[in-house]
């Protein structure tokens, strides 16, 4: 499925709902930011519904406190109305994070963590589709 397979009621669903969060992600993420790389952080309310999606660019090869620095922004000034985020990162291709993806997923689960805001979930956006990258509980598990 693809944003242009989205049911029409999909602003009211949850984007911890897995069968059309990738979908919202592919909507928001415009490939010309893919292209170039970015970062997209929708931000979620009242029933971890899309409130507003934010798309920063220009970010490749920013250091870790930087890539912190990004979410604590907005956690720190926004966290207590929000009830989660989904973080999208844009790559030109692939389906396989590469260590620029992982360090932004690694940073926004450190945020969230420590501005115990949930992270409901990190995908990879490029032209080639959308995928989930492991969540926290998944981490969790695997270390």
């Amino acid at each position: 499925m693809t944003f242009d397979n989205l049911p029409s009621d999909w602003p009211t669903r949850p984007l911890t709902d897995t069968d059309i969060a990738p979908d919202v992600v592919d909507l928001v993420v415009r490939e010309s930011d893919r292209e170039t790389g970015c970062l997209s952080i929708l931000l979620c309310g009242d029933g971890d519904r899309l409130l507003q999606p934010v798309a920063i660019t220009d970010l490749d090869g920013e250091p870790y406190l930087r890539r912190r620095e990004v979410f604590d922004t907005f956690l720190g000034g926004l966290g207590d109305v929000l009830s989660g985020i989904v973080v999208a990162v844009g790559r030109p291709r692939g389906l396989q994070p590469d260590d620029e993806a992982r360090a932004w997923h690694e940073a926004a689960i450190a945020s969230c963590r420590e501005h115990d805001v949930p992270l409901l979930g990190t995908y990879l956006a490029t032209i080639h589709g959308v995928v989930e990258m492991p969540r926290w509980e998944q981490l969790r598990t695997a270390g």
